[in-house]
């Protein structure tokens, strides 16, 4: 008997919090979601019905240049290079500040309020980027807006994509990437690298070859009154595989957690290893899925192109039409973070409130508990599942109406159009059952 207490109290002392919510995940699994399921499908297969019954005149609105107008430069370099003295005093934090993820500073606004919402702002509001980028304003004052070379063209975006998918990798396969210390170091590093790649190809490297800048610069361009000047990336193959692989570093993101892909590579989900033993998987599914995922939807738009005989439009049509799946990277990105955002916001009010973890009370707060009981109800488990479920299919249905209003456009004929976005739009169909699938799926975390 005093064997098996001692060893209770040992397991207990070396307990540590559960990143999981697990009651949110079981709670789901009792939800009707084989009927929203269906419902989320049906929607997206009546939005590809609308654009067959629908005038052609209708989805010109969808490209449409809405309130077009630059951020004044002056304001803009003078907030960005505020930004840039946050994000220092963010950094140095995150050498010297608490060592809890939770209650740093560094980890909570890097990763909660700037990668999970500012995206989401940016649908909403238009390119707040363009005031916030760190670089801009420190490259106007240090090099004074020249550059030494210029991008070559055929370089495309490339760098960017590579950019955005080590990103991507660091968030997916390190072993702590939310680590303090550990943010702090590879943030600094970053922000110098590019620091320095602007002062060699000046402003042109911040749209050309920073993966993060570009994509909340597309991801601006779905605002509803946006304020973001016109795209000034060329048209390119390599912007093209820059919007799919955006597409599928999002929904490996949630797919790597799934039991489907945990007993894949034959790792047993209630075991769960650890995320060290499985950086080499994840970062295989990762690059494989973004090859994947490019060749599937290249392949829909040459398939597309030759039911109408017009197979010599492919290499322009195909990244104006990979311009909309960013609407669905934007959907997987809200559905997949939006429970992490619900907790981590609430630690990033304590955090503000504390700083430096010494029981100080910056914002007034004497006393903040952190709730996650919104888990562990039917209700609004189900709310938080609707929400997450209506992101993806709205997400979905924009990017068909998108697609279309970009074949009527580049084609300029509606029944050519038409036939050349069948394939596309059961791409969207069959992505759409496959994101809720994946959010009613059992996860291991």
């Amino acid at each position: 008997m005093s064997r098996r207490l001692f060893l209770g109290l040992a397991l207990a002392a070396t307990a540590t919090p559960a990143a999981a919510h697990v009651a949110e995940r079981a709670l789901v699994l009792l939800l009707p979601t084989d009927i929203y399921i269906v419902a989320g499908v049906a929607a997206v297969v009546a939005t590809v019905l609308l654009t067959v019954l629908a005038p052609a005149g209708l989805f010109q609105r969808f490209l449409s240049p809405g309130l077009e107008s630059e951020a004044p430069r002056r304001a803009a370099l003078a907030t960005s290079c505020a930004s840039f003295v946050v994000l220092s005093a963010l950094v140095v934090l995150g050498l010297f500040g608490p060592r809890d993820p939770l209650a740093n500073l560094l980890p909570l606004g890097l990763l909660t309020l700037w990668w999970i919402c500012l995206p989401v702002a940016q649908a909403l509001f238009g390119d707040l980027w363009a005031w916030l980028d760190p670089w801009r304003g420190p490259l106007a004052l240090l090099g004074r807006g020249r550059r030494r070379w210029a991008m070559p063209a055929w370089l495309g975006v490339w760098p960017a994509v590579a950019s955005y998918v080590l990103a991507g990798l660091y968030a997916l396969a390190d072993p702590a990437p939310d680590d303090p210390a550990r943010l702090a170091a590879v943030v600094a590093g970053y922000w110098l690298f590019t620091f320095a790649m602007g002062l060699l190809f000046g402003a042109d490297w911040l749209r050309r070859g920073e993966g993060l800048t570009l994509f909340l610069t597309l991801v601006a361009r779905l605002a509803p009154f946006r304020r973001t000047p016109a795209l000034s990336v060329p048209l390119s193959g390599s912007l093209a595989v820059f919007c799919v692989t955006a597409l599928a570093v999002g929904s490996f993101d949630g797919l790597n957690e799934s039991f489907w892909w945990l007993g894949l590579i034959d790792v047993n989900p209630l075991a769960f290893p650890g995320r060290t033993a499985l950086i080499g998987t994840n970062v295989g599914g990762l690059l494989a899925a973004a090859l994947a995922l490019n060749l599937v939807f290249a392949a829909c738009v040459y398939a597309g192109l030759r039911l109408t005989g017009r197979t010599d439009a492919f290499a322009g049509l195909w990244p104006r039409l990979a311009l909309s799946l960013i609407a669905i990277a934007l959907g997987y990105h809200l559905a997949h973070l939006l429970t992490a955002a619900l907790v981590n916001l609430q630690y990033l009010v304590a955090a503000a409130n504390d700083p430096l973890a010494q029981g100080a009370a910056w914002l007034g707060i004497t006393e903040f508990h952190v709730t996650t009981s919104f888990f562990n109800q039917r209700h609004t488990v189900q709310a938080i599942w609707l929400v997450q479920a209506a992101a993806i299919v709205g997400a979905h249905m924009l990017a068909v109406l998108l697609a279309h209003a970009v074949a009527l456009r580049a084609l300029g004929n509606r029944r050519a159009a038409l036939l050349s976005q069948a394939p596309v739009a059961a791409f969207m169909v069959l992505y759409t059952l496959f994101g809720l699938w994946l959010l009613s799926t059992p996860v291991a975390l």
